[in-house]
């Protein structure tokens, strides 16, 4: 692999990891689902973080329609 061949990887891994930063929702759980503005979803969780209802988390949503916890 060249200089040019990693430089192109790198970046594809960067850019890819802003991407997904870029989507990380702020919200609250309540009853049970993840609550971001107007939208809610259910949530599985990806960090061991406390989920009781009124806690402020960061969330990932799927593409299946799931948020996932990734931070409080």
């Amino acid at each position: 692999m060249g200089v040019r061949e990693l430089a192109s990887a790198i970046k594809r891994v960067v850019d890819e990891r802003i991407k997904r930063e870029a989507r990380a929702m702020r919200g609250t759980i309540q009853n049970g689902v993840f609550q971001s503005g107007s939208k809610s979803y259910p949530y599985k969780q990806a960090v061991e973080c406390n989920t009781s209802s009124g806690s402020r988390v960061w969330a990932l949503p799927s593409q299946n329609g799931d948020a996932v916890i990734v931070g409080a």
